[in-house]
C-alpha cells in the first residue's frame, strides 16, 4: 500500500513524462506514438472500459467515468486521497484510485462515482507471493453515490403514491422501481393510532401473472429497512427488495402488519398496479 501511495502521490502532483527513444527511423514506435495520440482523451465507452482494464498502458491518457466500491480502508497524505476499489462492483475488476484532494470524506464500502485518466498499470505481490495488477486512475472527480444508482439503475419507475388506513395504521406504496437485477418497493408507514403496531416485511408478497415473489436480502445495497415494531406518532421509511419481474404487465402487492391492540381486525395492505 506504501508504494501504491507512492506511485499515486507521482500522479497527483505532477505528469509523469515519457522518455523518447534515441534511434531515429524506428517506424514501429511512431505508428504507436500515432495511436496513442490518438487514443490519448477519449472518453472509453463501458465496453472499452472493459477491455482497458486487461491493457491499462494502451490506453494511457484516456479519460473514463466508472462505478466503484470501495474495498480498502484509503490513504491520505498532504496531496491527495488514493484508494482501491472493485468497478462495477467487480472484485475481478481492482482498480487504483488518486485525487488530488486530502479532505475528501470515504471509507471502506462507499459505492463512488469516479471522473478521471487512465494513467499506467501498476504491478506488484500480494501477501500471498502472487503478483497483483491493476489500472491506475488519476480522479478529476470521485462523488458519493449508492448502491442502486451504480448497480441496479432502476430500468423502469413507477410511482404509485397510494396509501391505505387500517384503523390509524396508514401504509404507503410510494412507488416501484423495477432494475435488471432486483425489484425495489420503496414503503412509507405513519402510526396515528395510540397502539404500537407491527410490520412483517418478512411476509410481503409480489404477485406478476401467475408468478408469486417473495422478498430477497441484499446486505451489500444496504437499503434502508422499515420498522418491525413501530410506536403511536411515528413514521417509518424503507426499502423492501425483490427478485426482477418483467419490465411491464400487472403487478400485485401484498404487505401485512398487525397492532397491539388485538380488537382490531386487519387485512393484507394490498395494492395492484399495471405498469
Amino acid at each position: 500500500m506504501i508504494f501504491i501511495l507512492f506511485i499515486l502521490s507521482t500522479f497527483v502532483t505532477a505528469c509523469s513524462s515519457d522518455s523518447t527513444s534515441s534511434s531515429s527511423g524506428n517506424s514501429e514506435i511512431k505508428d504507436t506514438k500515432k495511436q496513442e495520440a490518438k487514443e490519448s482523451g477519449k472518453l472509453l465507452t463501458h465496453d472499452e472500459f472493459i477491455k482497458m482494464l486487461s491493457d491499462p498502458k494502451k490506453h494511457k491518457g484516456s479519460k473514463v467515468e466508472f462505478y466503484a466500491k470501495v474495498f480498502v480502508e484509503p490513504e491520505k497524505d498532504e496531496d491527495g486521497t488514493y484508494l482501491q476499489a472493485y468497478a462495477d462492483n467487480n472484485s475481478d475488476r481492482n482498480i487504483i484510485i488518486g485525487i488530488g484532494d486530502p479532505n475528501l470524506d470515504v471509507a471502506t464500502e462507499d459505492v463512488i462515482f469516479v471522473s478521471g485518466t487512465v494513467e499506467d498499470l501498476f504491478e506488484g505481490e500480494n501477501l500471498m507471493g502472487g503478483t497483483v495488477t491493476a489500472p491506475v486512475i488519476k480522479a478529476d472527480k470521485i462523488e458519493m453515490t449508492d448502491y442502486a444508482t451504480a448497480f441496479a439503475p432502476a430500468i423502469k419507475t413507477v410511482d404509485v403514491n397510494k396509501e391505505i388506513n387500517q384503523h390509524d395504521y396508514i401504509l404507503k406504496l410510494n412507488k416501484v422501481e423495477i432494475a435488471d437485477s432486483e425489484t425495489r418497493l420503496y414503503i412509507t408507514i405513519t402510526n396515528n393510532s395510540k397502539d404500537n403496531i407491527s410490520f412483517y416485511s418478512f411476509n410481503s408478497k409480489m404477485v406478476v401473472g401467475n408468478q408469486q415473489f417473495e422478498p430477497e436480502d441484499n446486505y451489500e445495497a444496504n437499503y434502508p429497512e422499515i420498522q418491525s415494531d413501530i410506536l403511536s406518532g411515528v413514521t417509518s421509511e424503507g426499502i423492501i427488495r425483490f427478485p426482477a419481474i418483467p419490465e411491464s404487465g400487472e403487478l400485485r402487492i401484498l404487505l401485512e402488519g398487525s397492532s397491539e391492540n388485538w380488537d382490531l381486525d386487519f387485512t393484507p395492505f394490498e395494492f395492484q398496479i399495471n405498469y
